[in-house]
């Protein structure tokens, strides 16, 4: 098992050099390539969910479904149990508005035609040395809101609220409205990486500063996250593996076209979370 470096911002193809499942030694070895790179892509030809599994299984606790097995959700414009929300999403982790963001994100290119919707990356650990000095330490002692919908889903025109008492997830009443975290701004992720969290799509603010504060720094740290030269976009191949660090690692979608694109998506969490969001999701029309 080797890597080589993309020709880009970040990341680098994962080369497996064998069809059987990992033993511990080749498993503590994906762990530190993946700790180094933060996405790593594989391009090896077809790979099965049990060959995927194995892999996402080295860098932690894959979610498991209802039935105790590995969640398999899909990513696709092919039928309307999609694990995603349709057209333009904006970079982000996922799950920023939770309390226990999933660690980590694995998918699979199972139906990919020429054309397909590419995936944008940009790397939150690597712009800390990129951004002034001074403003890097008055971010390490800031946290941040997140928030889902960062305008209300009855006016879009409005901006959402934080409530001002948050409903746990899953507890009676939880719904869109409660979808609401804190975290700080600069933290480590598992493997010691220190990360900028903060993202386009869910941030709201940072905390103990007036909103026009608040607005002027973000517009200066996204000005470097969002630079295109520090950005890889992946056009997808069919079999591609994609596995990247959703505390390191922002994603985007672009606005999709309807060339067909399935991706067969694995993730991390030590918390199962991925029922009640989508639960509450579908009931209220979001997915």
């Amino acid at each position: 098992m080797h890597t080589t470096k993309l020709d880009a911002p970040l990341g680098a193809y994962l080369h497996l050099e064998t069809d059987s499942l990992l033993d511990e030694r080749d498993r503590e070895k994906l762990r530190r390539l993946y700790a180094e790179h933060g996405l790593l892509i594989v391009r090896d030809g077809e790979l099965s969910d049990e060959r995927q599994i194995d892999l996402l299984s080295c860098l932690g606790r894959i979610e498991p479904d209802e039935c105790a097995q590995p969640m398999r959700m899909e990513v696709t414009n092919q039928h309307d149990q999609t694990s995603a929300p349709a057209g333009k999403i904006a970079f982000h982790y996922d799950y920023a508005y939770d309390p226990a963001p999933v660690p980590g994100i694995s998918l699979y290119g199972s139906l990919i035609e020429d054309g397909a919707t590419p995936t944008r990356f940009t790397s939150s650990s690597t712009v800390l040395s990129r951004l002034p000095a001074s403003l890097v330490e008055r971010l390490r002692d800031m946290r941040a809101a997140h928030a889902c919908f960062l305008y209300r889903l009855d006016h879009p025109e409005q901006r959402a609220q934080e409530p001002e008492e948050l409903l746990s997830r899953g507890d009676l009443g939880w719904g869109p409205d409660h979808y609401w975290t804190h975290h700080p701004a600069i933290f480590e992720n598992e493997y010691g990486v220190e990360t900028l969290f903060l993202c386009l799509l869910y941030t709201d603010r940072l905390l103990g500063v007036p909103r026009t504060v608040s607005d002027g720094i973000l517009e200066e740290v996204y000005g470097h996250l969002y630079d295109p030269e520090h950005v890889y976009e992946h056009a997808w191949q069919p079999d591609d593996l994609v596995v990247f660090d959703n505390i390191t690692v922002q994603h985007e979608r672009p606005e999709p076209n309807e060339v067909a694109r399935t991706l067969r998506r694995y993730h991390l969490s030590e918390t199962d979370l991925t029922a009640d969001y989508l639960r509450v999701g579908r009931e209220q029309g979001l997915l």
